[in-house]
């Protein structure tokens, strides 16, 4: 059966504010990535290795948001109420303000050791510790407002977090561009403004967030609900998001090690991965935009048990990630020289930077349909597959062809295609 005239419009109205999140998004952090490497390409490569940390304490948090938006997806097709979500809701809140607190503690006390994983060249080592530590300190605020967006998005109200992104990353290029050369009589702090300009940010966007959670989606939702019930709603929570979750970790774990494959290469090889990443993010950010609302369309189907329509939305929404994310890229082959000259100067990382880019054909063609079938699946409550073929490419491609390529004399070229 072919997807529905009203299912492919109800799919585009939700992907394109995702869709133009992502892009603003990713072009404040690249504007972001470009006014530290103004101030040194040390320190984006730094920045670049400390956010593979964060990331992992990211996707721990996202046992409880993945296992949350799933459900609530669910409760929504299934015709739940308000009352009936709110001990959903509030366990969800108060386990990952918990884990978010813990993991705070962890990145203060810890740094030294959670860098020294990631064998970071010395010359870059001062700078990332010092914005792990400033950043790190606050993971309790983003943990909460990871929260508060999954259950508005799994409502449909895409456009209000699309707002609330736009608004914390505009709030953070001003900051930063004070805070770092110290512009309009702010003091020039470098690395730390970056740092302070990040926290500030995202502690608006948890404010706007939970103001409008319960101000507009669940008013008139109880804070006080009895434990028994919270106990309940963990329990299906961490069914669900466990394994989704631990897909998400042994990726992180992986990406650490190679990483740490990267960083042995020495600072040029660290800085252009660094860039990459900043650049090829805008390649597959369509893939993530339709992944993430054909996971909340799927989660609604499965709660109204109407899976040949899940199935139907899945199918229309890979084939049309594959094809645009690699039009995307063949555009962004063609020009990789002017796009990455817009972040250095250096001969050295300009070329292996461009040597990635084509390399990236082999990895799009894949990661442009598991950002859609991956979220589907878990929508649908399979997350144990998903985990189970993760583990064995994760760790028999991401890390062992990438090291295997790497010793045969490929580089970071040989890591990329391993990926």
């Amino acid at each position: 059966m072919r997807l529905s005239r009203d299912n492919k419009k109800t799919l585009f109205h939700m992907t394109w504010p995702i869709f133009l999140e992502a892009v603003l998004f990713s072009i404040i952090g690249s504007v972001d990535t470009l006014m530290i490497s103004a101030y040194a390409d040390n320190a984006v490569a730094a920045l670049g290795s400390v956010n593979r940390i964060m990331s992992l304490f990211q996707v721990l948090s996202n046992i409880i948001t993945t296992g949350t938006g799933i459900l609530c997806a669910q409760y929504i097709g299934a015709g739940k109420t308000t009352q009936e979500k709110q001990p959903l809701i509030m366990a969800a809140l108060l386990v990952n303000a918990l884990l978010g607190a813990l993991f705070s503690v962890a990145a203060l006390a810890g740094s030294e050791f959670l860098l020294s994983m990631l064998n970071i060249p010395q010359v870059q080592y001062d700078y990332a510790k010092t914005y792990l530590n400033i950043v790190g300190g606050f993971l309790i605020v983003q943990m909460v407002t990871m929260t508060f967006n999954v259950v508005i998005r799994s409502h449909g109200k895409i456009r209000s977090t699309m707002v609330f992104s736009v608004v914390m990353n505009l709030v953070n290029v001003v900051l930063n561009y004070m805070l770092i050369n110290g512009h309009w009589g702010a003091p020039a702090l470098g690395v730390a403004g970056a740092a302070i300009a990040t926290v500030i940010s995202k502690c608006l966007a948890c404010v706007m967030g939970g103001i409008y959670l319960f101000g507009f989606v669940m008013k008139g939702m109880r804070l006080r609900v009895r434990w028994k019930d919270m106990q309940s709603s963990i329990v299906k929570i961490v069914g669900l998001g466990a394994p989704a979750a631990g897909e998400q970790i042994s990726y992180t774990l992986s990406q650490i090690v190679v990483m740490r494959m990267v960083n042995g290469l020495g600072p040029v090889a660290n800085t252009a991965f660094t860039y990459v990443n900043t650049v090829v993010i805008f390649v597959y950010l369509f893939a993530v935009a339709i992944g993430q609302s054909t996971s909340i369309m799927v989660g609604w189907e499965t709660g109204k048990k109407n899976y040949q329509n899940a199935k139907n939305i899945c199918k229309f929404s890979a084939n049309c990630s594959l094809l645009i994310c690699l039009g995307v890229l063949g555009v962004l082959c063609l020009f990789r020289h002017e796009v990455m000259g817009i972040f250095t100067e250096d001969p050295a990382v300009l070329a292996l930077s461009g040597a990635v880019i084509l390399a990236d054909f082999v990895l799009e063609a894949g990661r442009s349909r598991n950002l859609v079938l991956v979220n589907a699946l878990r929508a649908a409550g399979d997350v144990r597959f998903p985990l189970y073929i993760g583990l064995f490419s994760m760790w028999a491609f991401s890390v062992g062809a990438s090291f295997l390529l790497m010793k045969l004399g490929l580089g970071l070229v040989g890591i990329w295609l391993g990926l």
